[in-house]
């Protein structure tokens, strides 16, 4: 019979092992494609969208099962998704996109959102609507004048009222002129998973060129849009320039409810937890936030309540037929 002592540590160390995460290997200059991979791998809501009749799919699910147990090479994904040359450095929010389209719809559409644009004139008549589907929402860094980038406010703005005056009229049919109008934007269709591309490769039209932004990004723990509330659960890091960088990725653990760094091969749980402390984490390096929708304790509560409800009903009817059959005996 083993001692309870020895019982205890066994199941403590069977514990810790759940725990450990694997890295992957670089072919080259594929710390983009890692980092992204990490982060689908540590999407569960994506694992079981995944189509048993897709080969891009079924690549995916043989890494993450290998994930489980071992650390990984990437040469069946490099192939399956067709990047040929390993030794070029890809944008990672391109590569996430990439992946996001070659997969199955089904897979995808965890993260899938659409906006809604519509443009109205001052005496209320629509001049345009249209609806924009979108994998990641991109959140632009050149218009903040504080040092700092508030993900929180640049997040609000896309959805902030755009006016057209003075030099920037739009034409209205029924008014027959040129007059003024807004434009609203709306969520009409939330995403389970919310990717925010914050926009530090950009173009200056001062100077006609490309430049990257290093600007400190103020990332709040939770997002919250009408009803929608959101969660930071991943981020995407760049370091580096314009011309060349390093890609790593920051990603909270589903299981144990702790940030993790994952830099190709190695994997190491962060000393300083993000949101110890506060309710905002900062960094000039974040690139792609990923924000996990959080489940509702009244959606929670919706199907136990209705499943009551019909019980409670079908029980009344019941006793109401007893009474009824009762009386009519007498």
């Amino acid at each position: 019979m083993i001692p309870r002592k020895r019982r205890r540590k066994d199941f403590a160390s069977v514990e810790k092992e759940q725990k450990e995460f694997h890295g992957l290997y670089n072919q080259g200059a594929t710390c983009y494609l890692n980092s992204v991979l990490q982060v689908l791998f540590m999407t569960t809501e994506i694992h079981n969208s995944l189509d048993q009749n897709s080969d891009t799919d079924k690549e995916l699910r043989n890494l993450f099962e290998k994930l489980e147990t071992e650390p990984c090479r990437t040469v069946d994904i490099t192939n399956s998704f067709d990047i040929t040359d390993v030794h070029q450095q890809r944008d990672a929010a391109e590569c996430l996109e990439m992946i996001l389209h070659k997969v199955s719809p089904q897979a995808s559409q965890v993260f899938k959102g659409q906006l809604k644009y519509s443009t109205t004139c001052t005496k209320g008549h629509n001049l345009n609507t249209e609806t924009n589907p979108f994998l990641t929402l991109p959140l632009s860094l050149k218009d903040a004048n504080n040092s700092t980038f508030s993900v929180e406010r640049g997040f609000d703005n896309v959805f902030r009222t755009k006016s057209f005056i003075r030099d920037n009229l739009v034409y209205c049919e029924q008014c027959g002129k040129k007059t003024e109008a807004n434009r609203e934007c709306e969520m009409l269709e939330f995403p389970r998973i919310l990717v925010l591309l914050l926009k530090r490769f950009d173009f200056d039209n001062n100077t006609m060129s490309h430049f990257k932004s290093d600007r400190t990004v103020v990332m709040p723990h939770t997002l919250q849009r009408q009803n929608k509330k959101y969660k930071l659960c991943g981020i995407v890091n760049h370091m580096g320039s314009l011309k060349g960088g390093h890609y790593t990725a920051t990603i909270l653990s589903k299981e144990d409810n702790t940030w993790y760094k994952f830099n190709d091969s190695h994997v190491r749980k962060l000393e300083e937890q993000p949101f110890a402390n506060s309710q905002t984490y900062n960094s000039s390096t974040a690139y792609l936030l990923v924000y996990r929708e959080c489940t509702s304790s009244t959606n929670i509560l919706k199907k136990p309540l209705c499943i009551a409800l019909i019980v409670c009903g079908g029980l009344l009817i019941v006793i109401l037929a007893v009474i009824l059959s009762t009386l009519n005996l007498s």
